[in-house]
């Protein structure tokens, strides 16, 4: 009896909470499925909207895939592409959906026959979500069938906003949210606007609090602040070159390995000005010995590391990199912070 009732008030908090529905796109005439799931109203599929401006593809430049997993989008395309009365959800709206549906909330939301049997996808909320890949920011195709990405309207810093991941083979995105270049192209998942829906309340949970860009408080630097201004200069030599492995850029494989180099020199030289905190805090020129190629760095800012090393951020093409230079082992290294490939230098 008691399991009787259990089942029977289950059912009847899904009937009140859950509700299928259909929504017409006037731009196309395009119908999607929508389910409601607690207070909020989602498309039960990937949006696939063709639009007029913007950046969109189609996975491996394939129609086919449009029909099933929808265009993937940049940020910014993604923030203007839901059809009036929708929106793009920021991670507060994606947040309350998790927070509702609760623990293991991600086979909840997979639609079961999209995914691997390994993945326990069963998703008895009605939110049907697909494994529809990504287009990384090279313009490389990857995850389709594994990985379900999707855009928030949320920022996070520089080029970078928040985004949504399902899958647990999905790469080494293991969190089920991250923040990410905007220039990668996601999947869109609509959700109806409500009257009341402001968006002035919403806040970043835990995970992204401790990691959020802020902008500093400090104008200017102290007579005894630890990072000096001044320029040097470094002779320094290539020994080793770590490039990516297959798949070694999302996954991790530990297949990974750094190939040696013949010795390549190159004259390298740091001017610390430290003129606007935090932002062009100094400029890195290289010049290699041997061809006389000139590759100039702004750096955006320039942190001391425990071990005393001198950790300086820059970005190439919207993508983060660092130089880590270490005078006491005489060593400069330089990576991308994505960590897909290294370059390892010393000098005399």
């Amino acid at each position: 009896m008691k399991n009787l009732i259990t089942f029977a008030f289950f059912f009847l908090i899904t009937s009140f909470s859950f509700c299928q529905g259909q929504f017409s796109d006037l731009r196309d005439s395009r119908v999607y499925n929508t389910i409601k799931i607690g207070n909020q109203v989602w498309m039960s599929e990937n949006l696939s909207y063709k639009p007029l401006n913007g950046n969109y593809y189609t996975y491996n430049n394939d129609p086919s895939n449009v029909s099933k997993y929808g265009y993937l989008y940049d940020w910014n395309t993604a923030c203007n592409v839901c059809p009036s009365g929708w929106k793009l959800p920021s991670n507060s709206d994606f947040l309350e959906l998790t927070n509702f549906i609760g623990q293991d909330f991600k086979p909840k939301m997979m639609l079961k026959s999209a995914w691997p049997i390994d993945e326990n996808a069963n998703n008895n909320l009605g939110f049907s979500g697909l494994p529809g890949g990504l287009r990384d920011h090279n313009g490389v195709f990857r995850y389709i069938g594994l990985g379900g990405y999707f855009w928030t309207s949320t920022f996070s810093h520089q080029s970078f906003a928040f985004a949504r991941e399902i899958g647990k083979n999905a790469g080494n995105w293991a969190s089920h949210e991250f923040g990410t270049n905007q220039y990668i192209g996601m999947s869109v998942r609509c959700l109806k606007v409500k009257t009341d829906d402001s968006g002035s309340n919403e806040k970043l949970d835990e995970e992204y609090t401790e990691r959020e860009f802020e902008e500093p408080k400090k104008t200017t630097y102290s007579e005894d602040y630890s990072i000096k201004k001044g320029i040097t200069e470094y002779i320094i030599y290539k020994t080793q070159t770590c490039n990516e492995t297959k798949d070694f850029y999302y996954n991790y494989t530990g297949a990974y390995k750094c190939e040696p180099t013949k010795n390549e020199s190159h004259k390298i030289t740091i001017d610390i000005h430290l003129s606007n905190p935090r932002y062009d805090e100094a400029k890195i020129k290289m010049v290699n010995l041997k061809t006389k190629k000139i590759t100039e760095f702004d750096i955006e800012y320039i942190e001391e590391l425990e071990d005393g090393s001198l950790n300086f951020v820059f970005s190439v093409i919207n993508q983060p990199h660092q130089f880590i230079l270490n005078r006491k082992s005489k060593t400069i290294v330089w990576n991308s912070e994505w960590g897909h490939w290294t370059e390892k230098y010393y000098y005399k």
